[in-house]
């Protein structure tokens, strides 16, 4: 059984942060491994760099588990991953620890799980020794039990698993997190379930406001000066809806919902709406663009691209990755070519910082609400709009 001591980083996934728990055996990294991410890793697999003598962490890759017959194709896409994200950082990384992350199907088996995960383990280490990368520890998590791919004695590892951590038990890798104020949100699967749209039953009032929505919207783009109208129109309505949820009335009109859904498939409208990233307000906007998103529903489901993105934004700026890389992958599965959740969803796994963004867009708002200010007054004065002679 190998055994090791690193330093990982808090849930950001930044390499960078003050170092907050050492491990030092498999168990260590098993139970480590949802403090790492901020969310148990449910279908996953999870590469994890090691950079340095002393093992710190570098940049981390989860993918879903996929079908059998693309595992060869997954274990390249992984590896070309975590090495083109760790030389962004800094430099490819000197070890990995890989993680397989599956429950067993009701009536099934941890060890059945290990089993069956056992041939992508192996070809994922042989792809990242071939890289260059030794696998420094490789183990599956199911079931609250761990299987280590890495170790060959027999005698090490009892054959139904060992226990991530003993019930009633207390690690030092909790304590230590615990301390750090590192925080697990559940399971990748709970946090995708957040985002998914409201149920069928649910659905029908929505679908109604869309479907009356749509032909206005429609209309109004057709009409000379429609675009500029209906950005302005969205603005407002994001305003009102964001100053609503500050007063804790987190309910909309079923038509407000759907004309904002709507105007926010506006690229300049959209980007507006970026604009509410300061305390408090960010908070009221996140709540709203989660409200929105679970709105998109039907054949309207494409549409949530934009307020999952908005979302992810918002998150990424109050420096929650979990909660922004989740709410990006999502826009990205209902768009895949949605451009902006595309250039998000980069910049947090290179590690970007989104303070330069964050202060164009509010020079933006700054200039956008002084000339209307300057409209509100109207003209200067000819004495006092002269150039000095």
């Amino acid at each position: 059984m190998n055994e090791h001591s690193t330093t990982p980083s808090s849930p950001t996934f930044s390499p960078f942060e003050r170092p907050v728990v050492r491990m030092k055996t498999p168990a260590d990294m098993a139970e480590a491994l949802p403090y790492l991410l901020g969310f148990y890793p449910s279908d996953s697999v999870v590469a994890l760099g090691l950079q340095g003598p002393r093992r710190r962490q570098g940049g981390s890759v989860r993918v879903d588990i996929p079908a059998s017959a693309a595992w060869p194709a997954a274990a390249e896409e992984v590896v070309s991953f975590l090495l083109a994200l760790s030389e962004q950082r800094d430099r490819s990384p000197d070890a990995v620890i890989l993680y397989f992350c599956q429950d067993p199907e009701p009536g099934g088996s941890p060890r059945a799980v290990a089993d069956r995960l056992r041939p992508l383990a192996l070809l994922l280490a042989e792809r990242f020794v071939a890289a260059g990368v030794p696998v420094h520890e490789s183990l599956c998590l199911s079931d609250g039990r761990w299987y280590s791919y890495s170790c060959s004695d027999p005698d090490c590892c009892p054959a139904e698993g060992a226990l991530v951590r003993a019930p009633g038990s207390t690690s030092p890798v909790a304590a230590a997190a615990a301390f750090a104020g590192i925080h697990v949100r559940g399971s990748l699967r709970e946090l995708h379930r957040e985002l998914e749209p409201l149920p069928s039953e649910s659905a029908v009032p929505l679908l109604h406001a869309f479907e009356r929505e749509m032909p206005a919207v429609a209309a109004e783009l057709g009409r000379d000066g429609g675009r500029e109208r209906l950005r302005e129109a969205t603005a407002a309505l994001v305003d009102a809806a964001v100053s609503r949820f500050g007063r804790h009335d987190d309910e909309l009109d079923d038509h407000d919902a759907a004309r904002i859904v709507l105007g926010l498939q506006d690229r300049l409208a959209r980007d507006r709406a970026a604009e509410w990233l300061d305390p408090p307000d960010v908070a009221h906007a996140a709540r709203l663009w989660r409200y929105l998103a679970r709105r998109c529903v039907g054949p309207f489901a494409e549409h949530a691209a934009a307020p999952l993105s908005l979302l992810g934004w918002t998150a990424w700026v109050t420096g929650d990755t979990v909660t922004a890389r989740v709410a990006l992958g999502r826009a990205l599965a209902v768009d895949p070519g949605y451009t902006f959740a595309g250039l998000l969803y980069e910049a947090i796994n290179c590690g970007a910082v989104p303070d330069s963004l964050c202060a164009t867009l509010r020079a933006e708002r700054t200039a956008r609400q002084r000339g209307a200010r300057r409209r509100r007054r109207g003209p200067l004065p000819r004495c006092l709009g002269r150039s000095a002679d």
